[in-house]
């Protein structure tokens, strides 16, 4: 009996792959796409105006810098109380063909400041060929009578000598009172009785130890109490006073524990209902005062303002 062929077996065809699915732009996206790159052109071609205009400009900038179009022909000044118009005009120095456009204002005001009354300087273009020049003046933080009795010196906010004047007492008057009175007009301190080794140079900074005592003591006080010094005695950096405006004299001695020599001080003054002439807080431990009518001295009790002593 003949035996049955086996059937060959059956090989699994490969599944057909699918055909990829193609994306479909809607119109409204492809009319986005159209306006973004509209705007991107737009964009691109207003930067390259706005560079290219910008280019024309420096261009015209460097070929104007020293056209004799904008040449200084004038300078305008407006003179203040210590600085005159023949000042500026022999020390502002504009350099021949400077132009608005080319001048060194820089350099102008260095040569100004060689004005110790100048603090600054600012500078205006007309075109076109004015330069105008507004100054600012120093404004001075003290009056120095030197140890002749007859000169005084200022001295400026910023620490450095400005020139020196004249005190002429009138009869009656003393050299001190004479000076006090055109520092009040002045709005600033006196310092008096500096010993001769303060030697003031126009424009040169203070670096006496006697008038940097003076400033610590300002700079240690409180405001309120600063503003009510109007003059300070400085012979030595060991023996400083001051006068208030109330004419209470105060020894200070040296520049230390300023705020607590403060605090007596004002306990001293709110307690003595107006009758203090003098008060010595040298030494904080053992302070004293003298009232009017009296020739005594009298030892105090070290006295201070109710925020030192916490009631």
């Amino acid at each position: 009996m003949a035996k049955a062929a086996k059937a060959a077996p059956k090989v699994a065809k490969p599944a057909a792959k699918a055909a990829p699915a193609r994306s479909v732009t809607r119109p409204s996206e492809r009319r986005a796409q159209h306006q973004r790159a509209g705007v991107l052109r737009v964009v691109a071609i207003a930067a390259g105006a706005l560079l290219a205009l910008a280019l024309v400009v420096v261009v015209a900038l460097f070929a104007l810098r020293n056209s004799s179009l904008f040449a200084i022909t004038s300078i305008e000044f407006d003179p203040t109380e210590h600085v005159s118009a023949e000042d500026v005009q022999s020390l502002a120095q504009v350099p021949e063909g400077a132009t608005l456009l080319n001048v060194d204002t820089d350099q102008i005001e260095e040569s100004l400041r060689k004005n110790p009354w100048v603090a600054s300087a600012s500078f205006a273009r007309v075109p076109p060929g004015t330069l105008k020049i507004t100054i600012e003046e120093q404004q001075p933080a003290a009056l120095v009578l030197m140890s002749s009795g007859t000169v005084a010196w200022y001295l400026s906010e910023e620490n450095t000598w400005i020139e020196p004047t004249r005190v002429e007492a009138a009869e009656g008057q003393s050299v001190n009172d004479a000076a006090l009175a055109i520092a009040e007009a002045r709005g600033c301190l006196l310092v008096t009785d500096v010993p001769s080794t303060v030697d003031p140079e126009p424009g040169a900074p203070a670096t006496d130890e006697v008038l940097d005592a003076v400033r610590q003591f300002q700079e240690g006080f409180s405001d309120d109490f600063a503003s009510q010094v109007v003059c300070y005695s400085v012979p030595s950096t060991e023996n400083v006073s001051c006068v208030l405006a109330s004419g209470v004299e105060i020894s200070l001695g040296t520049p230390t524990e300023i705020s607590l020599k403060e605090s007596i001080v004002r306990g001293y003054l709110d307690q003595s209902e107006g009758r203090l002439v003098r008060i010595n807080v040298r030494v904080t431990s053992s302070p004293a005062f003298r009232e009017i009518d009296s020739s005594n001295v009298q030892p105090g009790e070290g006295v201070s303002s109710s925020e030192e002593s916490g009631e």
